[in-house]
């Protein structure tokens, strides 16, 4: 097949419109499996009108899909096969239209499968005679995002270095070791695009990492709470409004403005770190759920659903901002899809702080998960349960140095943090050797990390997850049978007796 073809080229002569629209979605299905089964539903919605008249059934353009789907069927014009097959699309694209969770690859291609048999039993019973409809064929994958050519002098440069200075051998193999293990960085080969090491940046003997694909971002004055004004002094002379501008090494930058002294640079440097850790959190997903749209609050994200981009910016809506609400509607951004990405730039407006930007985001926040129970006629008994988070995430600070822990589920934030603790070299051994109980304090019956997959009363863990430890080679047994707040509860109670700061924002107001 060329580039000027494509699968459902067939139905030009049916409709030119349907065809076309079929292949953008045969091209969303690899991009964004949500967009795909999203209009999926507008595709069989058109066949089924084109049902309707060619049996010459009265034409009601209020009906929706599904009485639409149901009237034909109760009129006997759909066979059990194709009747099945138009519940699944619309099923699947109500889903989609609606809830916040990630779809996948596989979801698309079973809605694209069940799409096949429609328009080849509408062909076949209403179409054209001379109208062929080919093998069911498979789409085909996009090739995958690459590195960009910059990015990959710089990984090439750093390996050929390494080959013409590799690291030396420990002489004594039990002492040195140690030491190397304490004192020298691992060599890493990143793999994510974007996420090669392009230049660093210091402040009195520490240091930051600075990505490829940060190499050049804008910093937002807005996203640094204790730096804002002195981020838009620095921009107004030049200084600091994108990465690259920034000196690599950051004490002194206060003397570039008038009225600013060396607290500002270390405030400065810490709210960076934080800065990059957070969108290090937004690149990877964006790169795991590509083709989806988000909006952003700091380390917080939600997923822009098709409904939650119809709803208006009213004061029914969404109450307590009543300024924003007015400034939004007098820039002519009048629903919540007219939004930008980025929300902490609406506090941009006149009596518009962070604070009402944060309530604009927990009433999204909260449409989110509403909408996602109450999905449609029948999706919501289908998904009888839903996360109350989008993601899980901890803040910890150790050493003056800030990092964002994050998961998709209770076991997967938990493996992340156990790896940062022990990549801190912090006695996290003896803790489990003792049995972590769940929750926020030590009065519970169960363990919620221990060495052995067995509570206090004998029973055996509910729903068992492993982790080894990269320190003593032992396996750590994790007990996640639990909800998130109890999750996060745990972690929180765990890394502060290891002596780390630990913000928990989730958990605040519960």
């Amino acid at each position: 097949m060329n580039t000027n073809t494509y699968f459902y080229q067939f139905l030009e002569p049916i409709s030119k419109e349907l065809a076309l629209l079929a292949k953008e979605l045969d091209n969303s299905i690899f991009s964004s499996p949500r967009t795909m089964l999203t209009h999926s539903r507008v595709f069989i919605e058109n066949i089924l009108q084109q049902v309707t008249k060619a049996e010459g059934m009265p034409e009601d353009p209020r009906t929706g899909l599904k009485e639409r789907l149901d009237l034909l069927n109760d009129q006997g014009y759909l066979i059990p096969e194709i009747r099945d097959a138009l519940h699944l699309v619309r099923r699947m694209g109500n889903q989609a239209a609606h809830d916040a969770r990630m779809f996948r690859f596989s979801e698309a291609l079973l809605s694209w499968e069940a799409l096949y048999s429609i328009v080849k039993w509408y062909v076949e019973v209403y179409g054209p005679v001379d109208v062929t409809v080919p093998e069911y064929q498979d789409p085909s994958p996009q090739a995958e995002k690459t590195f960009d050519m910059s990015e990959l002098e710089v990984r090439l440069k750093g390996l050929e270095d390494l080959l013409k200075n590799p690291p030396q051998q420990a002489e004594t193999p039990a002492k040195a070791e140690v030491a190397a293990a304490v004192a020298s960085p691992a060599v890493e080969v990143q793999e994510t695009p974007g996420f090669t090491p392009i230049r660093t940046i210091t402040y009195k003997g520490r240091s930051l990492e600075i990505p490829y694909f940060l190499r050049d971002a804008f910093l937002l004055p807005q996203r640094f709470d204790k730096s804002e004004t002195f981020l838009i002094r620095l921009g107004a002379e030049q200084e600091a409004r994108i990465m690259s501008e920034l000196p690599g090494d950051l004490d002194g930058l206060h003397k570039n403005v008038k009225r600013y002294n060396e607290k500002n640079d270390e405030q400065f440097f810490e709210e960076l770190g934080t800065f990059i850790e957070e969108e290090k959190v937004r690149r990877n997903l964006t790169l795991k759920r590509q083709g989806e749209l988000f909006f952003f609050y700091k380390a917080s994200h939600i997923v822009v659903t098709e409904e939650l981009k119809k709803v208006p910016l009213t004061a029914e809506d969404f109450t307590g901002i009543p300024s924003l609400l007015r400034q939004l509607n007098e820039d002519q951004i009048y629903t919540v899809g007219q939004l930008p990405m980025e929300l902490v730039i609406l506090a941009k407006y006149a009596n518009v702080g962070v604070g009402t930007v944060e309530k604009l985001f927990d009433q999204l926040k909260a449409k989110v998960t509403d909408k996602s129970v109450h999905a449609d006629d029948d999706t919501s008994t289908e998904r009888k349960s839903f996360k109350k988070w989008e993601s899980l995430y901890v803040k910890v600070k150790m050493n003056g140095c800030q990092s964002i822990i994050e998961g998709s589920s209770v076991p997967a934030i938990w493996k992340e943090a156990l790896k940062w603790i022990e990549d801190n070299r912090l006695p996290l051994y003896d803790l489990v050797k003792a049995g972590i109980i769940l929750g926020s304090t030590d009065n519970g019956k169960r363990y919620g990390i221990a060495l052995q997959p067995i509570h206090p009363d004998q029973r055996p863990f509910t729903q068992l997850h492993t982790y080894q430890s990269q320190l003593t080679g032992e396996v750590y047994y994790l007990e996640t049978k639990i909800n998130p707040k109890s999750g996060l509860e745990t972690l929180g109670k765990v890394l502060t007796r290891l002596g780390v700061e630990v913000d928990i924002p989730l958990l605040k107001g519960k």
